[in-house]
């Protein structure tokens, strides 16, 4: 019985990480230059992705020659454009400032809790970034800019129909 109970036990625990490496099979599904020009992946192969219900993340970064950043962010809104582009909304922050120094996040500056950062990627290649004043319900700055970016989708690639179909 003992063993019985150890095969069953083992089965289960093969089967059960056999299905959650499927689960978490994350791939790039697009990788853009700052104009958008595809270096890795297609867009239509994002767009289905979408059209999928799949879980999605975006990265990008930027690089001086002593420092240098990496982001990778779940999108909270997608529209595909025209059948031809993806727009995403990312989730409001409330940034910190960094110490480059320590490499560390920084709140000595207690007015950082109150201003939001919010950005809006396109698979164009831009990256529109805004500072917003919650207290004060203002527009603190708006900084469009151009990013490399790395779409990411989780799930299996399969063909599917627009989301305004009807099929």
């Amino acid at each position: 019985m003992k063993k019985l109970l150890f095969y069953f036990a083992i089965t289960l625990l093969f089967s059960c990480s056999g299905n959650q490496s499927q689960q978490n099979k994350w791939r790039i599904v697009l990788k853009t230059d700052k104009d958008g020009t595809v270096l890795k992946g297609s867009k239509l192969e994002l767009i289905n992705a979408i059209r999928n219900g799949q879980d999605l993340k975006i990265g990008w970064g930027g690089k001086r020659e002593d420092l240098s950043i990496e982001h990778l962010s779940t999108p909270i809104w997608l529209a595909i454009l025209s059948e031809k582009e993806v727009m995403a909304h990312l989730d409001p922050q409330v940034l910190s400032a960094i110490d480059w120094d320590s490499l560390n996040a920084n709140y000595e500056d207690a007015s950082l809790l109150q201003k939001e950062w919010r950005v809006v990627l396109t698979t164009k290649g831009d990256f529109d970034a805004v500072w917003y004043d919650k207290k004060a319900d203002t527009l603190i700055r708006r900084w469009p800019q151009k990013h490399i970016m790395t779409w990411f989708a989780n799930g299996s690639q399969e063909e599917a129909v627009p989301l305004f179909s009807k099929y």
